[in-house]
């Protein structure tokens, strides 16, 4: 009998004064269970019901069987065995898995819950966020957080790659978000944290040692395949991906998109929300946190990429998928590259020797205009060295000239021979004008740029220059040259024909 039934029972013979006979037509129940219920003072204990027999029970012995020799067994395979036998169980996997739960016993980790003091600890890992269009290239997206363990103030950053140096540069960046430094910093089997081994026998990476030196971080590694260890930024990691880029996926069709909202939402949302645990405001209970943080270091952790590459024939470093430009006269040398987030530099022997704009594209060329130039100056065996140096002299809006002078279907030589005639005639400041009204209207030739002189001079109504003249002119009409016979070319084309006598 159940406690409702119970109660019903006592209100209508107590209250409505029914007879046992019209509460038995009243409940649609058993005249016994009637006269039963009215006889107790107490309610039924529905614990001390005996159980109930189960259509497993015959098989029982059989199944503990079983797991006395192979305590791992899955229901369906001890469904399996108790199956074999003509008279075997017939029914349910679910009863059989319900029975299994109950004489297994649970290997599942007992958590114990962790407390952190003001400034003691910072707990960092990676998400992953599906990908965008950086160029004509398909790349990932990955979100680096933060999270101080005693306030759980947030610190995100999009990165176009989980690299070593976007992970210093980010915590880095996390380090002065947060204006100090923790005593402990948690993370997981990270590469670039972790050479080989995990939890306390990890053999950490010297870069990483180099940077927790220099802000005073204990470093701690987390077991590998413990995510658990570190539970608070997981679940950061987590709301990040729910809250901050769930639903956002038209607002996030380039990866400025992803950078703007990054600071927006950690600023106007993650830290200034009411956190489940803690109950309070993130930002609110930093400020309990902020006086023990201990100061940054004045000197600034360098945080670039270094890497050692070869130049090519074609005078290029590969870096990230891309190739840029050095100086001609480095080609199959080795350099040092240097990569920050925005920039990239080239050095060669400790000397800067180029520096370009980083791009996240791939496949592309990177090529600065005066590296080019150098590149096809050198490239010709049989060149007109001296002319095409005095020509790149004039300035750089000459060397762009000569840049798509030879781009073009021209002999270049034969240009900047008159071009630099013309230097002789018009002056240099004149014609490196000229030269960069030609490059303004994408115009190359030589024919143009004196066009451009001859027009500027008559709109200065001044005076054509006139050519220098040979100081001996008296002696060009007393020089006497025959007329051309074309009847002498024709021995070239019948040498067996003899010359005519005069």
């Amino acid at each position: 009998m159940k406690v409702s039934e119970w109660a019903e029972i006592r209100r209508l013979a107590e209250v409505e004064k029914l007879s046992q006979r019209a509460i038995v037509r009243r409940l649609h129940c058993c005249d016994k269970t009637v006269k039963k219920a009215l006889g107790m003072d107490r309610p039924p204990d529905e614990t001390c019901r005996p159980p109930r027999g189960s259509i497993l029970d015959p098989f029982k012995p059989k199944i503990d069987a079983l797991l006395a020799k192979y305590p791992e067994l899955s229901a369906v395979r001890v469904l399996e065995e108790i199956r074999k036998e003509p008279d075997g169980y017939r029914g349910q996997v679910s009863v059989v898995r319900q029975y299994l739960r109950q004489v297994r016993p649970d290997r599942r980790r007992v958590y114990q819950e962790v407390h952190y003091e003001p400034g003691q600890a910072l707990q960092v890992d990676w998400g992953e966020c599906g990908s965008v269009q950086v160029g004509a290239t398909k790349r990932k997206v990955s979100v680096f957080v933060a999270a101080l363990c005693y306030s759980r103030l947030l610190f995100i950053e999009f990165t176009l790659s989980q690299r070593k140096a976007e992970f210093y540069r980010s915590l880095v960046h996390a380090l002065e978000f947060f204006g100090g430094s923790p005593r402990q910093i948690i993370f997981d089997n990270l590469k670039a944290a972790v050479l080989n081994g995990s939890g306390r026998q990890a053999c950490l990476h010297p870069e990483f040692l180099a940077l927790c030196g220099h802000f005073y971080l204990e470093p701690i590694a987390c077991p590998r395949r413990d995510p658990e260890s570190k539970g608070l930024v997981e679940a950061s990691v987590r709301y990040v991906k729910g809250n901050a880029l769930a639903g956002r996926d038209d607002e996030l069709s380039r990866f400025e998109d992803y950078v703007r909202l990054g600071a927006t939402w950690r600023d106007g949302v993650a830290n200034v929300r009411l956190h489940q645990t803690t109950k309070e405001r993130p930002l609110d209970r930093f400020e309990k946190e902020r006086s023990l943080l201990r100061p940054l270091p004045v000197l600034a952790f360098d945080t670039d990429e270094v890497v050692s590459a070869v130049v090519n024939s074609h005078a290029r470093v590969h870096f990230d998928g891309n190739r840029y430009s050095v100086p001609a006269d480095l080609a199959r040398k080795t350099v040092m590259v240097r990569a920050c987030a925005t920039q990239l530099r080239v050095l060669f022997q400790g000397a800067e020797v180029a520096r370009h704009t980083r791009s996240y594209d791939r496949g592309q060329v990177i090529c600065l205009s005066d590296h080019q130039l150098d590149a096809l100056q050198k490239r010709r065996r049989l060149r007109a060295h001296d002319i095409e140096e005095a020509f790149d002299a004039l300035g750089p809006q000459a060397r762009q000239f000569h840049l798509q002078l030879c781009r073009r279907p021209v002999k270049t030589a034969v240009h900047l021979r008159r071009l630099m005639n013309l230097v002789r005639l018009y002056g240099r400041a004149e014609v490196v004008a000229a030269c960069a009204r030609a490059n303004e209207y994408q115009t190359y030739d030589a024919a143009y740029v004196e066009t451009i002189l001859l027009q500027e001079r008559r709109r200065r109504e001044l005076p054509s220059p006139t050519l220098v003249r040979p100081q001996r002119a008296e002696l060009i009409p007393e020089t006497d040259l025959e007329e051309p016979d074309p009847a002498a070319y024709d021995r070239l084309c019948d040498p067996d024909q003899e010359p005519k006598d005069e």
